[in-house]
């Protein structure tokens, strides 16, 4: 005997290690994130969204305290004659952490025979262990009651200790349900111990009772058909309390009312609307049980819309709800995710009317880009690379040289700046078929482009060269300034090494210009584009060049929501020297694009 107990001390030992933390976690995807309108006859238009809660790492570093009440009940004579649950109760200890973890026993039959009070000298719960012998009837409330009681008493209330009991017995002894006046469960669950419960050989009035201890306090029943079947039972309940990263996992999932899902791989335990302020939507709820470190638990479903729009899914109220092992509840927040159910958003038009061989742009177009449409006088295609604003654009030509590019992107300066680069991929490939495209060419037919966007608007610029110092007045009138950007073309000669240069500023106050520079350096440097919409209300503003020295041209750029009545220009002091009003655009609507009748785009 003595031997036995010094190999199970090695095992002690051997378990003695620092392990990981667990927790959960939970991730959302939407994939793809942009997708067509179920009634637009283009794919895709599903998109697949999927949640997944995991526990993480390898087990907990939060200590445990956990009673073991083994039923010591005269009849485990004959349901255990060798003791075999005395062997893997043993086993459970040795698995256990004596540098973190705290083990105690509660030896009960119709009363409590004898009990330890959890401790980490797992020496004295193996010696206990062998004191449990085969007497007497059972009393589930009293073994209950003297664990709970072992519970509480070791509990300081400043640390963060998980509690659990787990409880062996083979008969149907004195129970009250949970619900009840005098119930140890309700008791326990208020103490925020978890009870997991083990019948050996049990009836269907016992088998009642011990899962219904075990339900009440978030714990787990098992069922052991005979004494070998245990130690594996002791093992798995150790594994789990050492693991368990949540119990009574809850997925809340808020889906937005113009979006339909089917197709659940997971399907929700409750399906509902919701017309809660900021999470108006259908609630979807899953009830996902309890997890442990390295388990997940995932569901995907498809989903759809028939109208267009950007659409965030995982909305307010979109949470994993779950108690931590101490019975503290957690609450994660679901991040949310977009889908963009796509339609044309933005464009630009203009005409290059140069002759050109438009058989030969088609062929290019068909080599190098995806066509959606064309016949003997126009072609349809989507741009097989991005652009500067990341995006894969349309473009539309026609044989008399009608250009018209879109984009899904809403109308903004950067996506203006995209379709203007459009608009030169194209008449690119009109010099390639032929035509003799000059930069004037280029130059006057994006002078003479015309934008679009969902929203009414005005795009407005000024445009001033220059090549030293200058003090100028802008002029911004009356008018709801969407957005607004100052920019500069041209280097300027970096005379003192790595020294700024080249600087400008609003009212007084630096907006951009040529920052310090690392070496090695070129010798030249650009001024990068300003966003200065919050700093341009109606009225003057002075527009300030420094340090300037060689030619540049500084570009003015806004969208208002509204044709103002006056308009905005740049002028300079005495009136004469310069007076440039700004070029005016008024947006247009996509439909309006020359490609509206298609029903590939429609």
């Amino acid at each position: 005997m003595a031997q036995k107990y010094l190999l199970l001390l090695a095992l002690i030992l051997v378990q003695a290690c620092g392990p990981g933390q667990a927790n959960l976690t939970v991730s959302h995807q939407v994939s793809p994130c942009q997708i067509w309108p179920a009634t637009s006859g283009r794919e895709p238009s599903i998109g697949t969204v999927t949640l997944t809660v995991a526990g993480e790492g390898q087990n907990s570093t939060v200590p445990i305290d956990v009673v073991l009440a083994i039923d010591s009940s005269a009849s485990m004579t004959e349901t255990d004659p060798t003791k075999m649950r005395l062997d893997a109760a043993r086993s459970f200890v040795v698995r256990m952490d004596p540098a973190r973890d705290r083990v105690g026993i509660v030896s009960f039959d119709d009363d409590v025979d004898f009990s330890l009070p959890p401790t980490g000298e797992f020496a004295r719960v193996l010696e206990a262990i062998g004191g449990v012998d085969s007497d007497g009837r059972t009393n589930l409330d009293r073994g209950l009651a003297e664990a709970i009681d072992l519970l509480a008493a070791n509990s300081t209330g400043s640390d963060e200790r998980a509690r659990f009991l787990v409880l062996l017995s083979d008969g149907d002894g004195d129970y009250t349900p949970s619900g009840r006046s005098g119930s140890q469960a309700d008791r326990a669950k208020g103490e925020g111990v978890v009870i997991y419960t083990i019948g050996l050989a049990l009836g269907d009035p016992a088998k009642r009772s011990l899962e219904e201890m075990a339900g009440a306090t978030g714990g787990k029943h098992f069922d052991a058909c005979n004494a070998s079947a245990l130690e594996a039972i002791y093992v798995a309940i150790g594994e789990e309390v050492k693991n368990l990263a949540g119990r009574e996992v809850t997925v809340r999932y808020t889906l937005p009312g113009e979006l339909s899902a089917a197709g659940f791989t997971v399907p929700p335990a409750a399906d509902s609307t919701s017309d809660a302020p900021g999470s108006e939507g259908r609630v979807l709820v899953w009830e996902a049980g309890d997890l442990s470190a390295g388990e997940a638990w995932s569901t995907s479903f498809a989903v759809s819309s028939e109208a267009p729009g950007v659409f965030e899914l995982g909305k307010a109220g979109s949470i994993v709800e779950y108690q931590r092992r101490s019975g503290f509840v957690e609450i994660l927040k679901i991040e949310g995710a977009l889908l963009d159910v796509a339609e044309i958003r933005s464009g630009a038009s203009t005409s290059l009317e140069i002759p050109f061989n438009f058989s030969s742009a088609k062929e290019i177009v068909g080599a190098v880009h995806e066509v959606e449409e064309e016949d003997e006088t126009t072609i349809l295609w989507r741009f097989s690379g991005c652009n500067s604003g990341c995006g894969r654009d349309w473009a539309f030509l026609s044989d008399d040289g009608r250009i018209v590019v879109g984009s899904l992107r809403p109308f903004t300066l950067a996506t203006k700046d995209s379709l203007v680069e459009d608009l030169h991929q194209v008449m690119e490939i009109i010099a390639a078929a032929g035509a003799n495209v000059s930069e004037y060419n280029r130059s006057a037919a994006e002078n003479a482009a015309e934008f679009y966007a969902p929203e009414r608007g005005v795009y407005h610029q000024i445009s001033y060269s220059f090549g030293a110092d200058f003090d100028l007045v802008l002029v911004v009138p009356n008018s709801t300034l969407r957005e607004a950007r100052l920019s500069v073309t041209g280097q300027e000669m970096d005379r003192f090494g790595g020294v700024a240069d080249q600087e400008y500023y609003i009212d007084g106050n630096y907006v951009t210009g040529c920052e310090h520079h690392a070496f090695p350096w070129n010798g030249y440097c650009t001024a990068e584009a300003a966003d200065i919409t919050g700093i341009v209300p109606p009225g003057d503003h002075l527009i300030s060049g420094r340090k300037v020295t060689d030619p540049h041209t500084i570009i003015l750029e806004a969208i208002t929501a509204e044709e103002p009545e006056k308009e905005f220009f740049l002028y300079s002091r005495d009136y004469r020297s310069v007076w440039i009003p700004a070029k005016t655009n008024a947006l247009r609507t996509p439909a309006e694009m020359i490609w509206a009748s298609s029903e590939t785009r429609g």
